[in-house]
């Protein structure tokens, strides 16, 4: 075993500089030692830092070099991104593999996937991660989206709310519900068109979600929804401020408590289109914000007693 003292000339220290001058206690010497810069006569502690153990890749001249530090760890993965992905064609250093090492490789990479699950629920916990990836990579929603409905769905499992119910349905409703806890204006609709299930699965999940896991969904407001709308319905800028404008008046005056955000959505863009002569018709407003003819009007009568 080697007597030699660990970390002598560690990066974090400067063996050609240990004394730094006087103590500003005692006027002693300051000294390096562990990583930190100590009075020798009365250990006053003037600067210190410690080594990093992390995993950190190593900078060469043409860049750093990677390869070492592995992928992170995510939920977004059923085994947390630790099991190995055998490749095809090449080794490590991107040479081709001969035909009788192809064959070997392919081999070990059936068996390999024949070994990835020790259970039926840890394969239904894959399937469910990569139809989360799916619906969350269709809607172009941010990667924090996905971990987030992978963690959802990993506690649903847990506390045994998929008995009876579908993969496919819990897997949208989680990603409906990580959009509502983050704030997203995505409809139930939206997700239930790119999802293997139709809009009323999409709802009965998330309603077993948020009572069983009692998840803090943020408020949706009719600002959030509007640019959706005025995207959908294809309307014009002078409509959409005006929009926005009467929905600050539904908002400061109490108009839109109580009531469905999308409904005062649709009646501020039915007024602005009136006003500017580009009127929307009820049913096409109805039918984007997923609500009936008479919430609309309800909503448009309540705007014009506030203005």
């Amino acid at each position: 075993m080697s007597s030699s003292k660990p970390y002598a000339d560690g990066f974090d220290e400067d063996p050609e500089n240990d004394v730094h001058g006087d103590c500003p206690e005692c006027a002693g010497n300051i000294e390096t030692d562990g990583g930190e810069r100590a009075c020798t006569d009365c250990g006053l502690v003037v600067d210190g830092h410690g080594l990093a153990y992390g995993n950190r890749p190593r900078w060469f001249d043409d860049g750093p070099d990677t390869r070492r530090t592995g992928a992170p760890l995510t939920p977004a993965r059923h085994d947390s991104g630790l099991s190995s992905e055998i490749g095809r064609g090449s080794d490590a250093n991107g040479r081709p593999l001969s035909k009788q090492k192809r064959r070997q490789i392919r081999r070990l990479r059936r068996e390999h996937n024949r070994a990835r699950f020790r259970s039926k629920a840890e394969q239904n916990l894959a399937f469910a991660c990569g139809e989360i990836a799916r619906i969350v990579g269709a809607l172009d929603l941010k990667h924090d989206i996905r971990e987030f409905a992978s963690v959802l769905f990993r506690q649903a499992q847990s506390d045994d709310l998929l008995r009876g119910r579908s993969l496919e349905g819990f897997a949208a409703g989680s990603v409906f519900a990580a959009c509502r806890c983050r704030g997203l204006p995505r409809s139930a609709r939206e997700i239930a068109a790119v999802a293997r299930c139709d809009e009323n699965t999409v709802l009965n999940s998330y309603r077993v979600l948020n009572a069983e896991l009692e998840l803090a969904t943020a408020v949706q407001t009719p600002r959030q929804l509007l640019p959706g709308l005025v995207s959908e319905l294809d309307v014009d800028d002078v409509v959409r401020n005006r929009a926005r404008e009467l929905i600050e008046v539904a908002e400061s005056e109490g108009v839109s408590n109580g009531r469905r955000p999308s409904g005062v959505a649709a009646a501020a863009i039915y007024l602005a289109g009136q006003e500017f002569g580009t009127e929307q018709t009820q049913a096409e407003l109805a039918d984007a914000a997923d609500v009936s003819a008479v919430t609309i009007r309800e909503r448009m009568y309540d705007l014009q007693e506030a203005l």
